[in-house]
C-alpha cells in the first residue's frame, strides 16, 4: 500500500538553527573566526545591546559625579555663608622692625573675612612685599584663627646710593640684598659701604659676589663671626675704590687699611694678628697706615714712632 510521505514537523528553535547555520556559512570567514557559528546580524544586535547597557552606566555615573559635586558646591557656598569660620584672632611671631598692622594690612587679614576663602600663599607672598620682611608663612588654626609668622632681614651693612647730592643709606642683609632705606629714627651702627664702584656692584637690588662689593661683604661677613680683635663693630666703613680695591676704617683710629681685591679672607686673618700685636703693645695710635696689599707676601706697617715696646 502506497502511503505518502509526510514531511516532518520542525519546531520553531530548530528551524532558527537551522536558518543561522546556513547564514553563517555565506559569512566571510573572518567574521566566522571572530563569531564562530554566530551570524552577523545577531552579532551586532549583542554589540548594540552591550553598547546601550555601558551607556546606561556611564549615564548613571556621570549623573552620580554631577550630583556630588553640586552638593559639595551648596554645602561650601553654606559653610562660607555662616559665620563658623570668620576670623577674628591673628598671631603674629618673628617681627621686630615691622609693625604687626602692617602686616595684617598687607595680608588682607580682615576681621570677619572667611578662614575658607584665604588664601595662604598669596597672603604670604604680600607680607614679603614688605621692606624688612624676608619670609613669611599663614597657617590656619580651625575655626577663627590665623598665625602668621615672619622672618626679617638681618642688617650686615649700610650701602650708600644714589646720584651725587642725594644719596641715602640702605641696609643690606648677609646674602646681600638691599632690602630697606634707613629711617630717622633707624639703626645706624652698622659699617657703610663706600665708593661709586658699589653702585655697579649692584644687579636687581642684589649685591653679586663676584663684584668689589660682594668682597666688602665677604670681609664683613668674617668680622661678624665674633672676632675679639677686629669685629665688625669695631669697622666704620669699607670703601670700595676701582684703584686701590677694599679700604677699611676703623671706629676708633682713623688710619686707612688697604685690603686690595684678592685673598681677602687670609689678609683678614693676618690683620688680625697685626692689630692683636698692636694693641698688647700699645702702638696703634702711630699707626698711619697698613697695607695688607703692599707686596707679594709682605704687609707694610707705616707708623710715626717705634713698633717695638713691652
Amino acid at each position: 500500500m502506497y502511503r505518502p510521505r509526510v514531511p516532518e514537523k520542525v519546531g520553531g528553535f530548530r528551524r532558527l538553527a537551522d536558518w543561522l547555520a546556513t547564514a553563517a556559512r555565506g559569512l566571510p570567514a573572518r567574521l566566522r573566526r571572530r563569531h564562530p557559528g554566530l551570524p552577523h546580524a545577531v552579532a551586532a544586535r549583542q554589540r548594540s545591546w552591550q553598547l546601550k547597557k555601558l551607556s546606561r552606566r556611564a549615564t548613571f555615573g556621570l549623573i552620580l559625579v554631577l550630583l556630588v559635586v553640586a552638593g559639595g558646591w551648596l554645602s561650601y557656598k553654606m559653610v562660607s555663608a555662616s559665620d563658623i569660620f570668620c576670623l577674628t584672632t591673628v598671631t603674629i611671631k618673628g617681627n621686630k622692625m615691622t609693625r604687626d598692622q602692617q602686616i595684617i594690612d598687607a595680608a588682607r587679614l580682615e576681621p570677619g573675612g572667611n578662614l575658607l576663602a584665604l588664601d595662604t600663599v598669596r597672603a604670604a607672598k604680600m607680607v614679603e612685599k614688605l621692606p624688612w620682611i624676608a619670609q613669611a608663612r599663614i597657617k590656619r588654626y580651625w575655626p577663627s584663627t590665623v598665625e602668621v609668622i615672619v622672618q626679617e632681614h638681618r642688617p650686615l651693612a649700610l650701602v650708600n646710593l644714589g646720584p651725587a647730592g642725594r644719596q641715602r643709606l640702605f641696609y643690606v642683609d648677609e646674602q646681600g640684598r638691599v632690602f630697606a632705606p634707613l629711617a630717622v629714627s633707624g639703626d645706624c651702627d652698622f659699617p657703610v659701604l663706600t665708593g661709586t664702584a658699589v653702585t655697579g656692584s649692584l644687579k636687581d637690588g642684589q649685591v653679586m659676589a663676584d663684584s668689589q662689593a660682594g668682597q666688602a661683604l665677604a670681609l664683613l661677613q668674617l668680622a661678624a663671626r665674633g672676632n675679639q680683635i677686629l669685629p665688625v663693630q669695631s669697622i666704620s666703613e669699607v670703601h670700595v675704590s676701582d684703584k686701590e680695591g677694599l679700604i677699611v676704617y676703623l671706629v676708633d683710629y682713623p688710619f686707612p687699611i688697604y685690603m686690595g681685591n684678592e685673598h681677602i679672607r687670609t689678609r683678614y686673618y693676618q690683620l688680625v694678628k697685626i692689630l692683636g700685636r698692636l694693641y698688647r703693645r700699645h702702638r696703634v695710635k702711630n699707626i698711619i697706615e697698613i697695607r695688607m696689599n703692599y707686596a707679594k707676601n709682605r704687609i707694610l706697617v707705616a707708623s710715626s714712632g717705634p713698633l717695638k715696646g713691652k
